[in-house]
């Protein structure tokens, strides 16, 4: 039995989770339960000849001696003594322990042993310590990570909730920054020119949303007042142990600035076509009228035959005057709305019935039995089916049929025009599209050049298949709603 206890106190002690020990202040050990036997790796016997005695260096039982004589070693485990010692375990391992030195309740004073409870805290410093080599392995591979970055010709800058918090010297040359400690601590929209700043906006909230980010271009204030425009991407990763957003940025401003010069002078050679097209084609239709006025002024009676010719060349100038303006109309003129093309091609069919059938041609309709909703605006997608009706018909001199084909997908309408006509070479399918080339003797070219251009404000795209006197086929492929 224990010293000064009661049997259910042996009992306690005896299967306590714990390691305990009953110890004189003689450094004699009394007693000692399985649990404390189990964690030194050791017999009662062995723990009480010596191996207690190996936990002593350090002379801890005199300290506990003399806080005994002062009457400062209570029972209560609160005001227990706390001692920590290592030990080495006989299978080869070292364990971190606590000891708890406190007086046994039931002693009487003066305090002649105490209990000795052995927390074992080896768990926790053995995770510390895998804490410890985790972070030192981060560190290492953020530092090497940090030097990829420096070598880096791209510009590349970390930030924390917007906050710059690393640039390497592709960035400082980038920003005509001196030093990394004039950009460090700013924040983004600092650097982002404020005309930017939405795409920042759009930007956080995909993030916070989706968990993406995606490519973006900005336009950047540097330090010494210019501006550039860089393209880049953002990757999210860990910097200093905390959350943090990875941004490489290229500089495209010279590629941005080379494209805006190619795009211009793309823009004067069509303008400088279209002009060109314009005066030979007014040009004829001015002469003719300029013949015929003196013919006019020199005859002596009035010829009707020269009113009608002058009368039709004007037409034909009036005819390229009004082509041109539908051609120069402002793209944002229209507002789009769901529509049926099922619903736009049969008014058009009805109207151009007529001219058909005066023509002996047949328009064979094939569509589907459900509606077909495209977004668009219904005048322009009019004129479009309009402009292939005519073509077709003006493609057969000789009669023929016109078949109007609607096919619908989950993602497009495909409208196909096939002609039994005179058909293209595939030198004039080519040509097509340009300004004032055409292949009918009273055409004027713009009238494909304004199909082309509504079916692509409209999202989508128009394919022509020909053959010589095998007819042609244009096909119009536009997004469903």
């Amino acid at each position: 039995m224990l010293p000064y206890s009661v049997p259910y106190q042996d009992f306690a002690f005896e299967h306590a989770i714990m390691g305990m020990a009953i110890v004189s202040m003689e450094g004699e050990v009394l007693q000692v339960n399985a649990a404390l036997c189990e964690l030194l790796g050791c017999s009662k016997q062995e723990v009480m000849d010596g191996t207690f005695r190996a936990l002593n260096d350090g002379g801890i039982l005199e300290v506990i001696r003399q806080k005994a004589a002062d009457g400062r070693l209570e029972p209560s485990p609160m005001t227990a003594l706390h001692v920590d010692v290592k030990y080495e375990h006989p299978e080869g391992r070292n364990l971190h322990l606590k000891l708890h030195f406190s007086a046994s309740a039931e002693a009487p004073a003066p305090i002649r042993h105490c209990l000795v409870q052995f927390e074992d805290l080896t768990p926790v410093y053995e995770l510390e310590e895998q804490l410890v080599q985790k972070e030192m392995k981060l560190s290492e591979r953020e530092d090497g990570f940090l030097e990829l970055l420096e070598e880096l010709p791209l510009s590349a800058f970390i930030t924390k909730n917007g906050i710059v918090q690393y640039v390497n010297q592709a960035t400082l040359r980038l920003l005509h920054a001196s030093d990394a400690a004039d950009v460090i601590g700013i924040s983004t929209d600092v650097v982002v020119d404020p005309s930017s700043h939405h795409k920042l906006a759009r930007r956080r909230t995909r993030y916070a949303k989706y968990r993406e980010i995606g490519p973006v271009t900005y336009l950047i204030n540097c330090f010494d007042g210019q501006q550039k425009i860089v393209s880049g991407f953002t990757l999210i990763t860990t910097y200093q142990g905390e959350k943090a957003a990875l941004s490489i940025f290229k500089d495209i401003t010279e590629q941005k600035m080379e494209e805006d010069r190619i795009m211009q002078s793309e823009k004067l050679t069509t303008a400088g076509q279209l002009a060109a097209g314009i005066a030979h084609e007014i040009r004829n239709p001015l002469t003719s009228i300029n013949g015929f006025i003196k013919l006019l002024r020199t005859s002596e009676k009035s010829n009707k035959l020269y009113f009608d010719i002058i009368e039709s060349e004007l037409k034909r100038i009036e005819l390229i005057v009004n082509e041109l303006l539908v051609l120069s109309k402002p793209e944002i003129a229209h507002v789009s709305k769901p529509l049926d093309v099922l619903d736009i091609i049969e008014q058009i069919v009805t109207l151009m019935k007529v001219q058909a059938a005066m023509n002996n041609i047949e328009i064979i309709p094939r569509y589907p039995a459900e509606p077909v909703y495209v977004h668009g605006e219904t005048n322009q997608l009019k004129q479009v089916f309009i402009n292939l009706l005519k073509n077709a018909m003006e493609a057969m001199d000789q009669g023929g049929t016109i078949t109007l084909s609607i096919h619908q997908s989950d993602s497009d309408v495909r409208i196909i025009v096939q002609d039994d006509g005179i058909g293209m070479t595939p030198e004039q399918i080519k040509s097509l599209g340009q300004p004032f080339y055409t292949t009918k003797d009273s055409g004027t070219g713009l009238g494909y050049m304004i199909t082309k251009n509504i079916v692509h404000n409209h999202g989508g795209s128009i394919d022509v298949k020909s053959s010589p006197e095998r007819g042609t086929s244009f096909t119009i492929q536009l997004p469903v709603l």
